[in-house]
């Protein structure tokens, strides 16, 4: 077992000694079989396991694990498996890491890619990071959701859901979504797509939305609606703000008037 003390020197002792070999072995015997053999499956004899310390691997069923333990006091970032790509080519989709699915399970839970913290100090945490720099024009996403609802089917609902956040309690979280940053935005949330319903909170909340020191803004013509069925409802057109019930105008108020108590 490699010092803990060095754990970069235990490493690749580790390596040289465990895997490299297999490798060459490995190389070797595909070379030797040809071309027709060389998408053959590993040998069995290729360390499934690299395993640096001693660290705590939950019950997993994969074929490979990458796991390392290790007591880092120097600043910096300690890695456990790193990709890197670089790609300069006009017309090119690189895809530094792809992960594929397919279930058809009906009891259970299909998950693509799982990230699980422990967060057992006061630092700063996350379980997935996504930093993008942009230097040149276009479109920079730091996560980027495409659903395709393809059931043709009546059974059960709709249950396709871009972002979905629980809180498991037992206290309650801070927030479900949280956005800000020094570097401001033009547009802190846009739906731009069709819906049935821009916001729907049917959550108990004691403040459905608070605006605080903020406006809220609508176009000319658009509808206040004050009871779920929307018959009781006013807006403001051609001068007046209007108040009806169904489609019968109850009241007006030209804003042109005079000053005047109600």
């Amino acid at each position: 077992m490699p010092d803990q003390a060095s754990p970069r020197t235990g490493r690749r002792a580790f390596f040289k000694a465990a895997l490299v070999p297999a490798l060459a072995v490995a190389v070797g015997e595909l070379l030797g079989r040809g071309r027709a053999e060389a998408q053959a499956p590993l040998p069995d004899s290729l360390p499934r396991r690299l395993v640096v310390g001693k660290p705590d691997i939950p019950p997993l069923d994969s074929p490979i694990v990458f796991a390392r333990e290790g007591t880092n006091n120097k600043g910096g970032t300690v890695e456990v498996l790193s990709l890197i790509q670089e790609e300069k080519g006009d017309t090119s989709f690189p895809w530094t890491l792809f992960a594929q699915l397919r279930s058809r399970h009906t009891t259970g839970d299909a998950v693509v890619l799982q990230a699980r913290l422990y967060k057992d100090g006061p630092g700063w945490s996350a379980g997935v990071h996504s930093e993008v720099f942009s230097r040149n024009w276009g479109v920079g996403i730091g996560v980027n959701i495409e659903m395709s609802n393809q059931y043709e089917g009546t059974q059960g609902f709709n249950g396709i859901i871009g972002i979905e956040m629980q809180s498991l309690g037992p206290k309650r979280a801070l927030a479900g979504l949280q956005i800000e940053g020094g570097g401001g935005f033009e547009t802190q949330v846009r739906l731009r797509g069709a819906a049935d319903t821009g916001i729907d909170i049917p959550g108990k909340c004691g403040v459905g939305v608070n605006l605080r020191g903020n406006a809220l803004r609508m176009d000319e013509g658009t509808w206040v609606q004050l009871d779920q069925a929307g018959r009781i409802r006013l807006r403001y057109l051609n001068g007046n703000i209007e108040f009806y019930n169904g489609n019968r105008r109850i009241a007006y108020l030209p804003v042109s008037s005079e000053d005047h108590k109600l």
